[in-house]
Parts: structure tokens; C-alpha cells; sequence
């Protein structure tokens, strides 16, 4: 229910309980129960989910065949003076710099090699980092390396990882914990509890040489949350367990979820229809609701020549709705257009541009599957 709707109601359950203080308090809300069930039952429309296959945001020209996976990421300078436990923080986020760019390159590669439009995935792990240098104004590889690059390798495209960084956030609190004593009996301890809050960055870039376009430019954010305790901050974090595990393999998520991101993808959408005006209009409710959307359409033909022009333009907007569930947006447009144009349907006018749009996409997603 909308926020405004709400205020409304409860403006006139004040005035209702002030008008009627002497009615006893069983009746009372007897009364406002059933005043809220006729309010959030008696909406003229109806929403169902509705399933769609929407397109790839990253267009991939149908030229582009054979694809170069580069590592342009720089590796930070190591702190030399950190000591104790910060120093094996740093050692290990080093050890997940290096892991990491790895596990992320494979997961993309991986993705890269199910998708039927590419002939040829290749990681060109043995580019000079000086080919890969790149210009200071957008931070890019310059389009003379990247056409070196696909020369050299035999590649239409290349897909850089622009960058990869971690950055690990300490924190410590007093806590207790159970330990055992010399008895072997396990007592509550004083403790600490160590925090690490790792933020891993990465950041994707798509060079296609020939039209010297970046056909995408992405980066990933992801957060991983590591506990432990012991008595002191050095034994908390050798009671963490599986953090690297869960980085490398967080790491290789975010390559592969880039692949995924050129794919089509499923897409859940909401879209109303009428259920109030006639007899006709509620029985087909029903039968929506058990899956009968024929049996629907039937009734609501019966009200497309109604002498109420607002009963035939709501029975003209869901024949639309009835059309675009079969996967027929020509004749769901058809009718939305009839519905606005023909009995000045409001709602039809805003559905009929989603209609347009979801046309306009699934040109693109033809032109994406038919490779």
C-alpha cells in the first residue's frame, strides 16, 4: 500500500475511533479490521510476474571472433617496515594479490570458453609489460599496443584486466572465550577478537582495435568479513580458517560473473491487469490466477464492444497483457495502442512504450543468439 494511502487511512481511523469512543472496544475494531480488508481488497488491478530474456548491456560485434585476455593490473610496492601482525597481513594480501589476479583471469577465461561466438579464448600471459602501457589521460592502453597486441597474437579483441587491488582494514576488541585449564576443564578466558574486512576491487576493460572502441568498462567491488579469537591478537588470527580459500574463490567469482555479463540474461517483471468493472472482468481473475489465460481472453472479448468506453479500454489493455505473456508484441502493442487510443486508457499508454522497448531489446538479443 502506498505511503499516501496509509496517512489517509489513518486519518480516518482518528476521526472514526473520536466519533464512535462509545462503542465498546470489541466492536470497535471489529469495525476497523473489516474497514481495512474492503480498503486493500477493492484495487481495480492485479499484478503478475512475468519471465523475460533480456540482452547482454555489452554488445560484442559479430566480427569479433578470436579474444586476447591481457593482465594489465600494477602490483603495489611491498611495505617493508610493517612488524608483527600487521606484517603477516601485509605478506598475506601479497600472497592474494598474486592468487587472486590469477583465480580472476581463469574465471573469466572459463565463462569466456562456454560462449559459442568465439573461435578462439587465449590468456596472453607472456605480453612485456611495456606493450601494455598506457595513456594518462583515460587511464587506457594505448590503441597502438592494443593493435600490436592483436597482431602479434592473432586476436580481434582484447579483454584487460585493468586493475586488481585488496585492501585489508585491522580492527581488534576485548572479548572472552572458552579455553581449558590445566584440569582440562574448559573456563571463560579473557580474549580478543580480531576483525579483517578485505575489499577486493577489479576492474575490466573490452579493446576492439578496429573500430578503436572500449566496447565496456566495469569494475567489481567485493567485501569478505574474517573473525577470530584468542588471547592475543597473533593466536585471533591463526584461528581464522579459510580466508584465503574464500578470497581466491570470491576472486574467481568476479572474472566469471564478468563473462556472464556478455551473455543474455533472465529478467523477472512485473505487469497489471484488470480485475474490476464487470462480472466478466472477475471471473476471468479467477481463471488467471489458476493459469487459464485463454479462458480470460474469452470473457474480456465479450467486453470489447462494451458502451463503456472504460470497461472496453481496461478489457483492451489486458488482451495486450494477455498477448505480450504469449510472447506476441505485435499484438500486444496492437491493442495497448487501441486501449490508449480509442477509450484514452492512461495506464495503456505507459505500458505500450514498455512494450516498444522490450521490441527495441529483443532485436538486440536476436542479433546476440543468432551467432
Amino acid at each position: 500500500m502506498s505511503f499516501t494511502k496509509v496517512m489517509i487511512l489513518r486519518l480516518i481511523f482518528f476521526k472514526i475511533e473520536f466519533i464512535l469512543q462509545s462503542m465498546s472496544k470489541f466492536c470497535f475494531q471489529f469495525f476497523l479490521f473489516s474497514l481495512i480488508a474492503l480498503t486493500v481488497g477493492c484495487g481495480s488491478t492485479k499484478e503478475i510476474v512475468l519471465q523475460t530474456m533480456e540482452p547482454s548491456p555489452v554488445h560484442i560485434s559479430q566480427k569479433i571472433k578470436r579474444i586476447g585476455i591481457v593482465n594489465r593490473s600494477i602490483r603495489p610496492e611491498v611495505e617493508e617496515d610493517e612488524t608483527g601482525l600487521n606484517r603477516m597481513v601485509a605478506a598475506e594480501e601479497q600472497w592474494l594479490l598474486e592468487q587472486g589476479r590469477n583465480a580472476a583471469l581463469t574465471g573469466l577465461f572459463n565463462e569466456l570458453l562456454k560462449d559459442n561466438r568465439f573461435e578462439t579464448i587465449k590468456i596472453l600471459d607472456s605480453v612485456p609489460q611495456e606493450i601494455l602501457h598506457f595513456e594518462m589521460v583515460n587511464d587506457s592502453i594505448s590503441w597502438t599496443s592494443v593493435e600490436n597486441i592483436c597482431n602479434a597474437y592473432d586476436v580481434d579483441a582484447i579483454f584487460s584486466m585493468a586493475f586488481f587491488d585488496t585492501e585489508t582494514t585491522v580492527s581488534i576488541k576485548k572479548t572472552s572465550m572458552m579455553q581449558p585449564n590445566l584440569m582440562r576443564v574448559k573456563v571463560k578466558v579473557p580474549a580478543q577478537e580480531l576483525t579483517l574486512e578485505t575489499l577486493i576491487e577489479n576492474g575490466w576493460k573490452i579493446y576492439y582495435p578496429k573500430s578503436k572502441e572500449i566496447i565496456d568498462e566495469i569494475v567489481f567491488n567485493d567485501q569478505i568479513i574474517s573473525k577470530g579469537k584468542g588471547t592475543n591478537p597473533l593466536e585471533a588470527y591463526k584461528a581464522i580458517e579459510g580466508r584465503k580459500e574464500t578470497l581466491v574463490e570470491q576472486s574467481k567469482a568476479t572474472g566469471s560473473n564478468y563473462g556472464q555479463r556478455l551473455l543474455p540474461f533472465e529478467n523477472s517483471v512485473e505487469r497489471s491487469y484488470f480485475v474490476r468493472g464487470t462480472t466478466n472482468f472477475e471471473q476471468a481473475c479467477v481463471l488467471v490466477e489458476n493459469g487459464d489465460w485463454q479462458g480470460a481472453s474469452q470473457l474480456w472479448e465479450k467486453e470489447l464492444d462494451n458502451s463503456n468506453s472504460k470497461i472496453a479500454g481496461r478489457a483492451c489493455y489486458n488482451m495486450a497483457v494477455m498477448h505480450e505473456i504469449n510472447g506476441d508484441l505485435t499484438a500486444a502493442m496492437d491493442w495497448a495502442s487501441k486501449s490508449y487510443k480509442d477509450h484514452k486508457n492512461k495506464n495503456a499508454m505507459e505500458y505500450l512504450d514498455i512494450l516498444k522497448y522490450r521490441s527495441f531489446q529483443n532485436q538486440i538479443l536476436e542479433q546476440q543468439v543468432s551467432r
